[in-house]
């Protein structure tokens, strides 16, 4: 087995179905990430995302354009070099000896929760590839001497990079600070001079995070749903998380079944965590220690998040994607930990047979793919004529519809804003010359809970005659009924 042929592997396998639409959030990216400077950061106030990946976006649309697969490469790019700098942490914590960096490297170049984000013009593959590097840098930094200005250098700068790329990245931070007080004793204060400077750095970025917390509050009190679709129920919070982190964006209808695959992968990928545990002499980790960090960065930063959600609803498994590395580090580090090599190759071949299985779902069926926001345009301005137009709920979902459409049919929103529809909103839609509505029934629930705009067309004697749906996003086609 090969480090190039696993990474070449993972590339190809981040490239398959990159063409999807864009959905909504990528929309907005494309198409902020085309205009002005300064307008990024107006948008920035209603994203709970730290700026590093809108400025690194706005460069690199300016340079090549934001086409579905141009918006998308760079996370491609950096999900290939997560590959790459987890295989170097695996190597450097364990016996230079061992296979065990390369079944790492090939673990997470088939993991289909990491493909599935690779391949998403957002920051969750930057934010999980300088996690990868944060701790790859803060690893090298522990065993050898802080006077050595590069490494100190190279860990600060990436620790700074992820803190401004993913709001989560302060708990990797946390984690790094837990071991220099309870391991690294003899060290901590050496370390705390870098922890400082770290932190100062990240101070200009607290003012923003208050902007969005603010704008997320008001949020959830004008759109009562508002918490339920950006954040996950307390008791359904971890188990999915585990499941997502094991199989990817998959969903299984049947919920028993969905409940039987997650018991036996929960106990399986269980025994093999266990198994992880078990120091062998003069056998793949130099140091328990290791392990015990390994941990703390897969399990601390859920466990906070899953706490936190207490108070900022905001939890979601995608979210806490700069675990993933961790989740892989010791599912491998179980697989080899067995001594004999049948139980070795099942382990593997469990963990390679999990992913490979999942990613053929993913790949092959358009329903886990991302809303067909190109197919709802394409619809609509092909069957629409001159006295048609589109009707969203809300002008907050306007960014895929003006991302695809040639305006050949216009679009028409009942809100500007983020808040509940009512009647008065539909009194003063400018619909005179209107005879076909395509009402795209996008967040209808959380934007308009009593269903007032299907009743509005209905008494303005709007007939329904058809409703198709493009990959969850439906469309209901609303005729003037002149009779």
């Amino acid at each position: 087995m090969n480090l190039v042929l696993i990474l070449i592997f993972g590339f190809v396998l981040r490239l398959v179905n990159l063409n999807q639409s864009l959905w909504l959030d990528e929309t907005v990216q494309a198409i902020t990430s085309k205009g002005s400077f300064l307008g990024l950061f107006i948008e920035l106030r209603g994203d709970f995302h730290p700026p590093l990946y809108h400025l690194l976006m706005w460069l690199w649309v300016h340079l090549f354009g934001n086409g579905e697969i141009v918006m998308r490469l760079p996370s491609v790019f950096f999900g290939t070099a997560t590959i790459y700098v987890l295989y170097l942490i695996a190597k450097k914590l364990f016996a230079a000896k061992s296979k065990w960096p390369l079944i790492a490297a090939l673990f997470l170049a088939t993991a289909p929760f990491h493909i599935y984000y690779s391949q998403e013009a957002r920051m969750y593959s930057l934010g999980t590839f300088l996690a990868a590097l944060s701790f790859y840098c803060f690893f090298k930094l522990i065993n050898y001497p802080l006077s050595d200005k590069k490494l100190t250098i190279a860990y600060v700068f990436s620790t700074i990079l992820l803190l401004y790329a993913n709001y989560y990245g302060l708990f990797i931070f946390l984690i790094q600070i837990l071991i220099g007080i309870f391991f690294l004793r003899k060290r901590t204060m050496e370390l705390l001079r870098n922890f400082i400077v770290i932190a100062l750095f990240f101070l200009p970025a607290l003012f923003l995070l208050s902007i969005q917390l603010k704008t997320g509050i008001q949020a959830n009190i004008i759109l009562p749903g508002w918490g339920e679709l950006v954040n996950l129920s307390f008791f359904k919070a971890l188990p999915l998380t585990f499941i997502k982190f094991s199989i990817g964006r998959l969903t299984i209808f049947n919920k028993n079944l969905y409940a039987v695959v997650a018991v036996v992968l929960f106990i399986l990928y269980g025994f093999l965590i266990a198994n992880s545990l078990i120091v062998k002499k003069n056998r793949l980790l130099n140091k328990y220690r290791s392990r015990i960090i390994i941990l703390a960065w897969l399990l601390v930063p859920i466990f906070l998040a899953w706490i936190i959600s207490f108070l900022i609803p905001n939890y979601q498994p995608f979210r806490l994607l700069l675990c993933l590395p961790a989740f892989y580090l010791v599912l491998s580090l179980g697989a080899v930990n067995f001594s004999k090599p049948l139980w070795r190759f099942l382990a593997i071949s469990l963990v390679l047979g999990v992913s490979l299985v999942s990613l053929g779902f993913y790949y092959t069926n358009p329903y886990f793919h991302r809303e067909d926001w190109r197919g709802v345009v394409e619809y609509i301005e092909r069957e629409g004529g001159e006295e048609s137009a589109a009707l969203l709920p809300s002008y907050t979902s306007h960014w895929p519809y003006t991302y695809y459409s040639q305006d050949k049919v216009p679009l028409m929103a009942v809100v500007s804003g983020a808040r509940v529809v009512n009647d008065k909103d539909l009194q003063n839609l400018p619909v005179d010359q209107v005879k076909n509505f395509y009402y795209i029934y996008y967040l209808a629930e959380l934007f308009d809970p009593q269903g007032l705009i299907i009743n509005w067309l209905e008494e303005g004697n709007f007939v329904k005659i058809r409703e198709v749906s493009f990959n969850q996003i439906k469309i209901q086609e609303w005729r003037y009924d002149y009779e």
